[in-house]
C-alpha cells in the first residue's frame, strides 16, 4: 500500500496528539487510510526537508491556514514544502478551516507587505531564523504570489452534504478548484445511550458567532458551549451534547463549516439546528426550525435526529465510495496503476 505524509501549518492539520483530543479534518483522512491499509505519518513539517525526503512518500498532503493566523506557528515549514513538490503529482493541499475567505486575505497581505512573513511577532514560529535569510524569504514569498495568482496543485475540503463548493472556491484565490471530500460515513455511529438524562438546554459550537446570537434571540432553552475550554476532548463535548436537548451547529460568514460535531450529535441521538436554507436540501428533518425542536417532547427529538441520520446517511458517500474517492483525489488508485505501491 502507500505511503502517505499528512502535515499542515496548524497542530490539527498534522498532529495526531491533537486529533485524539479533537477530531479534524486530517485526523478523519488519517482514519481512513489507515484502515484502508495505507502507511500514514502526521508530523510537523520541516523546512529543511529535501526533494528526496519528500519523495519517500506516494502522496503529501499539506494544511492550508492563513498565514497570519496565531494558529500557523508551522506556516514556514508548510509553505516550503509547497514550494518543492509545487509542480509535483504527489501533492494535495486541503484548507479545513471555516473562514477561507480569511486565507485570501493572509496571502495578500504578505504579497502586498512581504516583511509581514518574517516580522518580529512571529519569531515564536519554527524556521523563523532560517526564513530572514534572503533567500529562503524570497523563495517562500514567491510561493505566496504563486498561490495567490497562479493555478494551485490538487485541493480538497471537508464538505457537507448541502455544500455548493462553487460558493467555497469564490472565497478563496482564483487559481483554485477545489473538491469536497465527506469522509462522515466513518464517523457515524449512533450510541446505545446509557442514560436518557437531558437538561432543557441547548449545546453550541461557536455561540459568539453572529448566527448564533440572532438564533439565540428565538429560544426559550438556555446555550451552553459544547466546550467550556480548550482543553476538552472530544468525549467530553460529547457528553456535553448527550446531555443536551438539541445541538446548534453556526452558520459562518462563508456559510455552515463541516466539524465533527455533526458526527457526534447524531451518535448520541441529539437533533441538530443549522442554517435550514442550506442543511434543508437534503431532506425534510434539516428544516426544522430550532424554535419547533423546543416544543416537541423527548420522543419527538429523537425520531427527528433519527430521520435527521438517516437522511444525512443517504445524501454522503458510503465507506467504500468515500475512501475510493479520497485515494482518487490523492493519486493514490493512479499510484497503483503504475506500479508505485
Amino acid at each position: 500500500m502507500s505511503r502517505i505524509l499528512i502535515t499542515g501549518m496548524s497542530a490539527p492539520q498534522m498532529s495526531i496528539s491533537a486529533n485524539k483530543r479533537s477530531l479534524s479534518f486530517a485526523g478523519a483522512i488519517e482514519k481512513v487510510l489507515t484502515e484502508a491499509g495505507h502507511s500514514v505519518v502526521m508530523m510537523e513539517p520541516d523546512i529543511t526537508w529535501t526533494v528526496e525526503n519528500l519523495d519517500y512518500y506516494d502522496a503529501v498532503l499539506v494544511g492550508v491556514s492563513p498565514l497570519t493566523s496565531l494558529s500557523a506557528n508551522k506556516a514556514y515549514g508548510a509553505l516550503h514544502i509547497i514550494d518543492v513538490m509545487y509542480n509535483s503529482d504527489k501533492l494535495t493541499l486541503f484548507i479545513d478551516a471555516p473562514h477561507p475567505a480569511q486565507v485570501t486575505a493572509s496571502l495578500r497581505a504578505i504579497s502586498s507587505k512581504p516583511e509581514n512573513l518574517t516580522k518580529p511577532f512571529f519569531s515564536y514560529r519554527k524556521g523563523y531564523q532560517l526564513v530572514n535569510s534572503p533567500d529562503v524569504s524570497k523563495r517562500l514569498i514567491k510561493t505566496v504570489n504563486k498561490l495567490l495568482s497562479s493555478k494551485w496543485p490538487r485541493t480538497i475540503y471537508p464538505s457537507l452534504p448541502w455544500h455548493d463548493v462553487n460558493a467555497v472556491e469564490k472565497e478563496l484565490p482564483e487559481g483554485l478548484v477545489l473538491t469536497g471530500i465527506n469522509l462522515d460515513a466513518y464517523l457515524i455511529e449512533p450510541r446505545s445511550n446509557k442514560t436518557d438524562v437531558r437538561f432543557n438546554r441547548w449545546a453550541a459550537e461557536g455561540p459568539a458567532t453572529p448566527w448564533a446570537k440572532s438564533l439565540a434571540k428565538t429560544l426559550s432553552f438556555p446555550i451552553v458551549p459544547i466546550r467550556w475550554n480548550k482543553g476538552w476532548k472530544d468525549e467530553e463535548c460529547y457528553d456535553q451534547i448527550l446531555m443536551s436537548s438539541g445541538v446548534i451547529l453556526p452558520q459562518y460568514k462563508g456559510g455552515t463549516w463541516w466539524t465533527y460535531r455533526y458526527a457526534q450529535a447524531m451518535n448520541a441521538q441529539t437533533p441538530i439546528a443549522t442554517e435550514w436554507r442550506e442543511s434543508s436540501s437534503i431532506g425534510d428533518s434539516w428544516s426544522v426550525l430550532a424554535s419547533s425542536m423546543e416544543t416537541m417532547t423527548s420522543q419527538e427529538r429523537n425520531a427527528l435526529s433519527t430521520r435527521q441520520t438517516a437522511e444525512y446517511l443517504t445524501s454522503i458517500p458510503s465507506k467504500n465510495a468515500a475512501r475510493t474517492l479520497l485515494e482518487d483525489h490523492l493519486g493514490l488508485r493512479v499510484a497503483v496503476g503504475k506500479g508505485a505501491m
